[in-house]
């Protein structure tokens, strides 16, 4: 049976490159070391070093190995800080998963909401992507996370947030400007900051809209994230297809929005991970989301 001082012991192998530091890291001797990587292999049953000229070469099975371990040192160390800030009476805290995007314009309204009832709570906030918002979910690596919405997943639950309808925005000095109404067939011939394809939802209806109004897009960049489609348009790249949330953002910078005449919607939820029992910060960071959702001034 796999014991932990023989995982601790491969671990700090692997961090350090010698048996020598790795028997410092852990406090014993390097004749320690050896016997407890000998005993692992022998219970694995199969070789995790290669030994050549004294020194020690992790075999491909010896890194497939180490990727796990981590994973699940990850996890343990962890647990291990729950388990002292219980020991010490230290706050809960939480961790948000959220778009760039919310991070910078919907999460700061609902955090100062939050703090009025939680003001020594520890907020840990992980600006990412929607699909790495999934892995944090299914991972319980996040207590709650701000997103556009996606299909079912396992292991996430899901509540409607809000909705928000798609703008176009240019620059001030943009012959568009003058419209108060973008229309598909007014992007014929210029240039267009795009999504990169499959980075949103939205990224079919976008190019299916302007598909059916015959208009090609000439799309001269694209993009992963809002704040990069708002900031080319802002050096004059072009015009772009853009969620609201930034736009009174880069207002400043010269970027004007116009609503965009098209059946294109930006969906946005709150998701957590299923089967747990959310906490009471949870469920009273979940009330100041949806009541800042609910009375968000775009700023439009």
């Amino acid at each position: 049976m796999i014991r932990f001082r023989q995982i601790e012991a491969f671990r700090s192998l692997m961090i350090s490159g010698t048996s020598v530091s790795a028997a410092r890291r852990l406090h014993v001797t390097q004749p320690a070391i050896s016997r407890l990587i000998a005993d692992l292999e022998a219970d694995l049953g199969f070789r995790l070093f290669n030994r050549a000229k004294g020194r020690l070469e992790p075999t491909n099975a010896g890194v497939r190995f180490y990727k796990a371990v981590e994973e699940n040192f990850l996890g343990l160390e962890r647990l291990m800080q729950v388990a002292g800030n219980i020991r010490h009476e230290a706050p809960e805290g939480l961790t948000i998963a959220c778009l760039p995007v919310l991070s910078t314009t919907l999460l700061p309204e609902v955090l100062q909401r939050f703090f009025k009832q939680h003001p020594d709570v520890s907020v840990k906030i992980d600006s990412c992507t929607v699909p790495e918002i999934l892995v944090g979910l299914q991972d319980l690596k996040v207590d709650m996370a701000l997103s556009l919405a996606f299909p079912p997943f396992a292991g996430i639950e899901v509540e409607p947030l809000m909705e928000a309808s798609v703008l176009c925005a240019m620059l001030a000095s943009h012959p568009l400007a003058q419209k108060e109404v973008i229309l598909p067939e007014d992007l014929d011939g210029e240039n267009v900051i795009g999504w990169m394809p499959n980075s949103a939802q939205s990224y079919d209806r976008e190019l299916s809209t302007l598909k059916s109004a015959a208009i090609r897009p000439n799309y001269t960049i694209q993009t992963h994230t809002s704040h990069t489609r708002y900031a080319m348009v802002a050096n004059g790249f072009g015009v772009a297809i853009v969620e609201p949330f930034a736009a009174k953002i880069w207002l400043p910078h010269g970027v004007v929005t116009r609503p965009f005449k098209a059946d294109i919607n930006y969906k946005y939820v709150l998701a957590y991970p299923s089967g747990g029992i959310r906490s009471e910060l949870a469920h009273d960071l979940r009330e100041a989301a949806v009541h800042v959702a609910k009375n968000y001034n775009f700023g439009l």
